[in-house]
This record gives C-alpha cells, structure tokens and sequence, in this order.
C-alpha cells in the first residue's frame, strides 16, 4: 500500500552536494520529485491551495539561498517535510489563524492516488472503507499514517518530521492499523 516506495531515492548526498555546487537542474530536479507532495502536505495545515504554493516554494527559494551551507541530516525528503511543517506553523501563529488547521484530505486527492495505483471497481469499496477510516483518525495520527503510506517516509523520518520520537509514531501506526480494521471488519 505504501505508494511512494518506487519513487526514486533523491536523498543521496550526490544530489545535496551538486545542489550545493549551484547545479540549477539538481535542485529542478528536487523541486519537480517533491512539489506535489510537500504541496499537498502543506494544504494540509492551510486549507488553502494559494499559501500552500506559496509555503512550497518559500522552503524551496530558502534552499537555493542558502545552498553553499545546506546540511541534511537524515534525507532530502525528511528535510523538506519538516520545513513544510515548520513554515506552516509559523504561518499559522503569526497570522494567528490556528482555526484554519485542517487534516482532512480531499476525496478527488484520494481518487488520484486509487487511480495511480490502479485499483478496479471491486476494490474501491474497501479502498473507500479505509480512507473513511483514516478521515476519523485523530489528527496527529492521520498524518502519521499518511506520510507513512502516501509519502514514503520512514518510522525515524516521521518522528524528525513531526518532533515526536519514533515509539510515538510506532504506536500512532498500531492505532491506526486498529483504526482501520475495526472500521473494516
């Protein structure tokens, strides 16, 4: 189920270190393979599709800035999750609009990712099953399961993501999958 397993790996160090040699198509390369997830990831602390953008492409215009000093931890792609987070929040406070933090994903964002995959008729059921699931989840482990199953990051790059340790985002899986199989069974 984890979709974004065949993603090509952009967290080596070959791509960090052209990036931070000024290689304008390394760091397209890098703004193209995770657009769209840091977009949706980011919408869905805003609500808006319009900050969402601007979220986005505020992280990406601070990584070329500053490049030359650019140092990534764990991986590109736990790296740039947790900017998007952190943009977000800061967004958030100083505007001072806490209420229009929502995690609801879109059914027609839903669909996309069934059709991606390839599911047939006999599958959206349960498939639909499922995301109802995952809409009832509290929030905190919505976004876990989801950067776990639709982003393809791992237990430890969550935890770095969303500041919480990796036994958090561990049991926050288990409740999830509990979640899920009660809803289904």
């Amino acid at each position: 189920m984890n979709i974004a397993k065949g993603k090509k790996d952009m967290s080596g160090s070959n791509l960090v270190k052209r990036i931070r040699q000024g290689d304008e198509q390394a760091f397209e390369e890098l703004f193209c393979e995770y657009y769209y997830d840091l977009y949706s990831f980011a919408y869905q602390f805003t609500s808006c599709e319009e900050r969402a953008k601007d979220l986005v492409q505020d992280v990406f215009i601070k990584v070329w800035k500053r490049r030359e000093k650019w140092k990534i931890n764990r991986s590109v792609k736990a790296y740039l999750f947790k900017a998007i987070r952190n943009s977000a929040i800061n967004h958030i406070n100083k505007r001072g609009r806490r209420s229009e933090v929502r995690e609801i994903f879109s059914r027609e964002e839903f669909q996309n990712i069934k059709d991606s995959v390839g599911f047939g008729h006999e599958e959206d059921d349960l498939i639909d099953q499922i995301w109802n699931a995952v809409e009832a989840m509290p929030k905190r482990r919505r976004r876990v399961f989801i950067l776990y199953h639709r982003n393809g990051l791992s237990y430890d790059e969550i935890s770095d993501v969303l500041d919480i340790s990796r036994k958090t985002v561990e049991n926050h899986m288990g409740l999830a999958l509990k979640d899920i199989r009660a809803q289904i069974g």
